[in-house]
């Protein structure tokens, strides 16, 4: 790796821990959110405009991008050879980019994976970025959690009220052993009426109630 940007480590002991474990990916994101007016008045956005350093600007933000297919996500290798091929470019042409004064890895930082030990590279910025993206990934898959078990509730207390105990249908919390019993049970398939049944009478309710 270029010592242009790059300051190595005395040991892998002295290097940050990624906030992330190895595996972490955002596979379903084709996109990030991008921060025109910090970027705009950044000190790497401000110290190549004035070196007319276009291109360098253009492969930091390829490399970005590149860092979403990583794994763990938001990290790039620590490797000049492997960065070259993610650039489409020769190692010698890489490394020209990035020895000059600017580099497209401004920023970018060694880092150690944990669990694994890996060294490789990470930006501040785009570490806030990917935590951010996860973080509403994960919110909305809370969301729709939450909205199936709703559903499944209600179609519960319907089929409960359909087989002659609106009393059971109405309490909320048999209703809700009920569903665990069946999603423990019967993890998979149809709830048909001879599953919901015999959970009813798993939970004490006795077949000639309903």
């Amino acid at each position: 790796m270029t010592t242009a940007t790059i300051t190595l480590a005395r040991d892998n002991t002295d290097l940050p821990d990624y906030p992330l474990p190895s595996g972490t990916r955002l596979e379903a994101h084709s996109y990030f959110k991008f921060h025109y007016d910090r970027w705009l008045n950044s000190d790497f956005y401000t110290r190549a405009t004035q070196r007319n350093e276009w291109a360098v600007l253009a492969i930091a933000q390829a490399l970005w991008c590149k860092s979403r297919y990583q794994n763990p996500i938001g990290t790039l290798p620590n490797d000049d050879a492997l960065l070259a091929g993610l650039l489409g470019m020769s190692v010698e042409t890489w490394q020209g980019w990035s020895r000059r004064d600017i580099s497209p890895l401004y920023g970018w930082h060694l880092c150690r994976i944990p669990g694994t030990g890996e060294v490789r590279l990470m930006h501040d910025v785009v570490v806030e970025v990917v935590l951010d993206a996860i973080d509403a990934r994960d919110k909305s898959a809370d969301r729709a959690a939450a909205e199936r078990e709703r559903t499944a509730l209600s179609r519960l207390r319907k089929s409960v009220a359909d087989l002659g105990d609106e009393r059971l249908s109405g309490n909320p919390r048999f209703i809700v052993q009920l569903h665990h019993w069946l999603n423990d049970t019967y993890p998979t398939g149809n709830r048909t009426v001879a599953r919901i049944m015999e959970g009813m009478e798993a939970l004490g309710v006795t077949a000639w109630r309903i």
